[in-house]
């Protein structure tokens, strides 16, 4: 038996989890569940039309969910290895799921699903051991997120990429982002291993709440694992890449792996969609995708990276970021000057981009052409208006999930590439919406 919390994806006897959400109540959806084959539902109300005996009514059901996941996992005694950090989370998730597969069974969380809800679905539907690993990847949008999330999933091995001032409108302040980061290291037993960026001055600070071991990486001469441990070679861009090498290589050697075998998992490393990922574009230019999520640490990455490019034009498509709270004009701004000096054109994407764009008009001696959204965007691209991509062109598409500017990258990407291939947010439900 499986658990489903989307009516679009649901399967013969599956059962449903009725979700009250920001967008839609999924008790709305009860009954197309069952006619889609569902057997059960958990909700939270009686539905009409629906048998009583058919409903397992609960006060909250993503709390039930995460009770039956949660049981698994103690019931197993599958070692959990947790990772969260501001930037980095979901690519260093996948170079420590490759490093731990050369040493038996791993269950990773998958695409965007580091939330509550997201991981109890994953680990409700999947089977794992003793043997096996539990890779995790944990989220925080607001103030007590991982607290909860650890209580249920509680971390064997905690991994810390860095803190940066993401989430500020929820989390008030960096430190608000560091001490909810924090909770991974503060969720381990006398037993537990921290690996810490030795690098970042508030995730290394996390030593002082670690009740068990720590293992430091990064370029300090204090750091346990330093960039000359990394031997493989692997095909993910940006200078930033060895930290999170670093960090799986960390992994490996907290669960018992030798050296080279971890070496071996690095070098199967492969981009994540929207991540940073150098893909063809029309007309020979080359796209590099990084719309899956934004923050001004993670756009200065991408920039970092396009300015180092081999490119005879140097092209950026910025859409909004979000959550920044009362940083919000002066980051925007901020990335806009940064992207001025290391790119030849640069279009906004989003009503923050374009507030920017104006304030900096007499700064940078030109205005910045902007769109109010993506969708408007991207049908420009389509019908080769705004900008045409010639070859010798490398392009950076980066913004918020929010702002969905992978329908950019979707636009520019090579007619020859299937962009749900390649490209984040290409499901059904996403393109729905």
């Amino acid at each position: 038996m499986a658990y489903s919390t989307d009516t679009r994806s649901i399967c013969e006897g599956d059962t449903y989890v009725a979700i009250r959400g920001d967008r839609y109540d999924g008790h709305d959806f009860v009954q197309d569940a069952f006619r889609k084959g569902a057997i059960r539902a958990v909700v939270e109300t009686r539905i009409e039309g629906v048998n009583p005996n058919q409903l397992d009514i609960v006060p909250n059901a993503i709390l039930y969910l995460a009770q039956i996941a949660s049981k698994n996992v103690r019931q197993s005694g599958a070692q959990v290895i947790a990772i969260t950090g501001s930037v980095g989370k979901t690519t260093t998730r996948n170079a420590v799921t490759e490093v731990l597969q050369m040493a038996g069974p791993v269950v990773s969380s998958v695409g965007n699903l580091n939330t509550l809800l997201g991981l109890s679905l994953t680990l409700a539907n999947r089977h794992f051991d003793s043997n096996s690993r539990l890779v995790l990847e944990m989220g925080a949008s607001q103030k007590g997120d991982l607290s909860e999330i650890c209580q249920y999933y509680t971390p064997d091995i905690s991994i810390i990429t860095n803190v940066r001032g993401v989430h500020l409108e929820m989390l008030g302040s960096i430190q608000g982002v560091e001490r909810e980061k924090s909770e991974l290291v503060r969720a381990l037993s006398p037993t537990g291993i921290a690996c810490l960026n030795a690098d970042d001055e508030l995730t290394r600070a996390m030593v002082s709440v670690c009740k068990g071991q720590h293992i430091f990486y990064g370029m300090s001469t204090d750091a346990h694992i330093q960039p000359h441990n990394i031997t493989a070679t692997v095909s993910l861009l940006g200078d930033h890449v060895i930290y999170i090498l670093m960090a799986a290589y960390a992994a490996g050697i907290a669960v018992g792996i030798d050296p080279v075998t971890i070496n071996q998992g690095l070098s199967r490393i492969k981009p994540e969609k929207g991540r940073l990922n150098q893909l063809p574009a029309r007309a020979g230019a080359s796209l590099i995708d990084d719309s899956y999520n934004a923050s001004p640490a993670a756009v200065k990455l991408a920039l970092d990276v396009l300015s180092k490019s081999s490119a005879q034009r140097r092209v950026v498509f910025l859409g909004d970021m979000l959550e920044l709270g009362d940083r919000e004009e002066e980051d925007h701004q901020y990335i806009l000057k940064m992207a001025a000096k290391v790119s030849d054109y640069i279009i906004g994407c989003g009503p923050r981009m374009e507030k920017a764009s104006m304030t900096l008009r007499s700064e940078l001696g030109y205005e910045i052409q902007c769109f109010p959204e993506s969708m408007e965007l991207a049908s420009e691209l389509s019908h080769g208006r705004v900008y045409s991509p010639q070859p010798g062109d490398v392009i950076l598409v980066k913004g918020s999930q929010g702002a969905r500017m992978e329908r950019v990258s979707r636009a520019l990407l090579s007619e020859e590439i299937s962009a749900e291939s390649v490209l984040a947010r290409q499901t059904e439900a996403w393109l729905s919406i």
